[in-house]
């Protein structure tokens, strides 16, 4: 298939082509093997089963039966497992099925979007955990600003959980956004 090797082993996404009947992976470009953390020769002759956590294996038996049969564009997301056991959310998209030798074969182009899942976490820690420390700081503030009778001894003790919560609030703060930064590209 050297006419496949040509058309995409310098693209960006991991692209793998599979034969339809065996499912096994007959062509995997470089890309497949950073996204996959191996040398991507390694993914060749696999079953396209193999990708995949095991505990997924019946939907993505279905999605490749869908993916294949018929012409159509398919587009899907699921996870991946490298071989050091690491799970990755990806996009899998599929062109209609060709073919060649007598053979019927399907490309799958998979995009990383592991960061999905990162978001939503942030998103979660955001709405949530800060959300403590903050309701606590505001009714502290508003306590402080509309007791005017308290003794010293009382408002130095809320100002010391004021203080404490603010630190609480920077603590969370800082896992967001140690959670936020952008990966680097290579």
């Amino acid at each position: 298939m050297d006419f496949v090797n040509g058309l995409i082993f310098g693209a960006s996404d991991a692209i793998f082509v599979a034969d339809v009947a065996s499912g096994q992976i007959v062509y995997a470009n470089p890309a497949s093997g950073k996204l996959f953390e191996c040398n991507y020769t390694n993914l060749i002759g696999k079953n396209f089963t193999e990708l995949h956590p095991k505990e997924e294996l019946e939907e993505i038996q279905q999605k490749f039966a869908s993916f294949t049969s018929n012409n159509n564009y398919k587009e899907t997301t699921a996870h991946i497992i490298t071989p050091s056991g690491k799970k990755k959310l990806v996009l899998i998209t599929s062109a209609h099925s060709f073919m060649h030798d007598s053979k019927r074969y399907v490309t799958a182009y998979f995009k990383d979007i592991s960061y999905v899942e990162r978001l939503k976490e942030i998103s979660f820690e955001q709405s949530h955990l800060v959300r403590r420390p903050l309701a606590n700081i505001l009714g502290i503030s508003k306590m402080l600003m509309d007791e005017q009778e308290e003794s010293k001894e009382e408002r130095l003790e809320l100002i010391s959980l004021l203080y404490t919560e603010a630190n609480n609030l920077d603590d969370v703060v800082r896992s967001v956004n140690s959670k936020s930064r952008v990966p680097k590209f290579d």
